[in-house]
């Protein structure tokens, strides 16, 4: 994603203070998809037409000889070797955390680890994750972005409807995982690519580790760099 100044500045003013704790505590597990934009079957127009008087018969033409061609079959995609912690991610979370990544040049661990911290993957029933906001009342969605003036818009700031539908909603998982990539890849134009740093950033606000020149001493920060940090270690081997 292009720089944004526009957003960098929201975000650094939005995170001053302490964000949005998160939905629910990780420990170091293990996955995603990409956003499927499914068509329906191809929809068949009529076929026929008047009927034609029959020719005076003639001599058949004989029939050429058809040239076989070589099929040229596509070299299967190597796969993924993601280490044992993958194996924690939902299937269709893995395949989006890779995606989102990618187009927004981060790396897809950090994406993971924060999924983990915040919902378990969207598997948490706590409030927030699925409809409504989290305890504290600012964030919402499988990420917990903030959602509340209080926190500074950041779903609106970020949102994005990532799997066609026309709709961008923050409990959507594929909306919700690319609109905190674009996040990420913010904070780490502000902060650099190393993970501490960006877990620190998500949980704490940028404006904090900038302050504190690293993880902020808060308990919970400290806490989400600790779990994600050894949730990455456990998803390459």
């Amino acid at each position: 994603m292009a720089f944004r100044p526009r957003r960098l500045g929201l975000i650094l003013l939005t995170f001053a203070v302490l964000a949005c704790p998160a939905a629910a505590e990780a420990g170091p597990t293990g996955g995603a998809v990409a956003p499927s934009y499914p068509s329906g079957p191809p929809v068949a127009g009529p076929t026929g037409g008047a009927s034609v008087p029959a020719a005076a018969p003639t001599t058949p033409t004989p029939k050429k000889k058809k040239k076989h061609r070589r099929k040229h079959h596509k070299p299967p995609t190597p796969p993924r070797n993601d280490g044992p912690g993958a194996s924690d991610i939902p299937s269709s979370y893995l395949k989006l955390y890779h995606a989102a990544a990618q187009a927004h040049n981060i790396d897809w661990r950090v994406l993971a680890a924060i999924g983990k911290n915040e919902s378990d993957h969207g598997r948490t029933t706590l409030p927030g994750v699925s409809s409504g906001v989290n305890f504290a009342g600012c964030c919402a969605g499988p990420m917990q972005m903030c959602i509340k003036a209080s926190c500074g818009n950041v779903w609106q700031a970020y949102a994005v409807d990532a799997n066609g539908d026309g709709s961008a909603s923050v409990y959507d998982p594929a909306d919700a995982i690319y609109a905190a990539a674009a996040l990420v890849h913010d904070l780490q134009t502000m902060l650099g690519p190393h993970p501490d740093l960006l877990l620190a950033g998500y949980n704490a606000g940028p404006g904090n580790v900038i302050h504190y020149g690293g993880v902020p001493p808060f308990a919970e920060t400290k806490a989400y760099v600790k779990n994600g940090l050894a949730y990455i270690a456990a998803l390459n081997p």
